[in-house]
């Protein structure tokens, strides 16, 4: 009996998957910064949704099954997250200094750390750390379970 399996050789795309995740972190964090801006409330939970785009973007680009998709997109995850927060923080803080948002991002660019200080919460490191979870989680494609052929034919 002949085992085959449906496994490729390729282990994935790991800078396709890397550039689609970075990609859904930007539209999730500007997603977040929206919503923010929408409802005048900033949700934390909105990281989770971070974590989840960006492990499925990586997951469905990379087509990776090993550790360094989980831990990239795992990375990925939380640059989208802080990046969440700091556009939240332009969002809110825009309105205040009669600026357009484009405006108050320049502005506070070299700022950011000190942003992200005054505005830190301890419930801030904890969706961070689910939305890094869900990045890493679920980023990698699952093997599939070997296929096997039999040498002898069919009847």
């Amino acid at each position: 009996m002949q085992v085959l399996s449906s496994e490729s050789a390729d282990n994935g795309n790991l800078p396709l998957g890397i550039a689609a995740g970075l990609a859904a972190a930007v539209v999730s964090a500007i997603a977040w910064a929206a919503i923010t801006a929408a409802t005048s409330f900033q949700i934390g939970f909105m990281a989770v949704g971070v974590g989840f785009a960006v492990a499925y973007a990586v997951r469905l680009a990379g087509r990776g099954h090993d550790g360094r998709f989980a831990v990239a997109s795992a990375i990925i995850a939380l640059f989208g997250c802080l990046l969440g927060n700091v556009l939240t923080i332009v969002v809110m803080s825009a309105p205040v200094n009669h600026m357009t948002y484009i405006e108050e991002l320049i502005a506070m660019l070299p700022h950011v750390v000190e942003a992200m200080k005054a505005t830190f919460q301890f419930m801030d490191l904890v969706f961070y750390a689910i939305g890094t979870y869900f990045g890493f989680r679920y980023a990698t494609t699952p093997l599939r379970p070997r296929a096997t052929v039999s040498a002898e034919p069919a009847p």
